[in-house]
């Protein structure tokens, strides 16, 4: 049986769906006026009178844009909502969730990655030849085979995907990247990289930075699309079942 006119039920959904229109417009007035981290929004009188709605309303939408890390509501005298940074983590996170909701698998994160970080590659070749970002990027990827660690060698191999990614100056391929990036290295921590293993990463590392500096944006996606595709054999190899497992919401600590 539907529901009838005015039950609870469409009542609610009617709140729902002018809590998210109100967490639009506070979103656009951000932007409009140009918040960034760490400024406070307007107090609640009067963000109520500004957007025209009910007190259970407008903190239903301070709650939406909360849970998407867009803000934080500090408790407590001289409190309210603060604008938070907005980083590929932050999409990560919220992304993470529906993931695990619609039961996307880390093989499916890392088919992903295999498209968009070769174009991304491709994009900084285009776009960087001969700069300096390319020239730090080289340095960068000379610099893996000196790591002490497991620890610090997925740090250095995460900056490098990282400054690849951000060298192709596309913004949306830049944050879905990174974040999937974020979402699998999250996971990534038990695998295991031998000192030959690494020496492999390292050298088409090296071969990736050469072509973006040279200009070669051909190279440079083929090499990187090999990589990535050498990547995930090898973490099927090793672990056979982590591929297939269903990624887990990344709450934020």
């Amino acid at each position: 049986m539907s529901p009838t006119v005015g039950s609870p039920t469409r009542r609610t959904a009617r709140k729902d769906k002018l809590a998210n229109s109100v967490a639009q417009s506070v979103l656009q007035d951000i932007r409009r006026q140009g918040l960034s981290f760490g400024d406070q929004l307007p107090k609640e009188a009067d963000m109520l009178e500004e957007y025209g709605v009910g007190r259970g309303t407008l903190r239903e939408a301070m709650r939406v844009l909360e849970t998407c890390g867009l803000i934080a509501l500090k408790p407590g005298p001289g409190g309210g909502p603060v604008v938070q940074s907005v980083t590929p983590e932050d999409f990560g996170r919220v992304a993470s969730l529906f993931f695990q909701f619609a039961g996307v698998t880390y093989r499916e994160v890392n088919e992903a990655r295999q498209i968009l970080e070769p174009m991304a590659a491709r994009l900084a070749a285009e776009r960087q030849m001969g700069s300096d970002a390319a020239r730090e990027l080289l340095d960068l990827a000379q610099s893996g085979p000196d790591a002490a660690d497991v620890e610090t060698y997925l740090h250095i191999t995460g900056d490098f995907h990282a400054s690849v990614i951000a060298m192709g100056e596309n913004t949306l391929v830049s944050v879905v990247c990174q974040s999937l990036a974020e979402i699998f290295r999250d996971r990534i921590q038990a695998v295991h990289f031998p000192k030959n293993k690494q020496r492999d990463v390292h050298a088409s590392h090296v071969g990736v930075a050469e072509a973006i500096l040279a200009g070669d944006s051909v190279r440079a996606e083929s090499l990187m699309t090999e990589h990535m595709q050498d990547y995930l054999k090898y973490v099927a190899k090793q672990h056979p079942t982590l591929l297939d497992e269903v990624v887990t919401w990344r709450n934020r600590s």
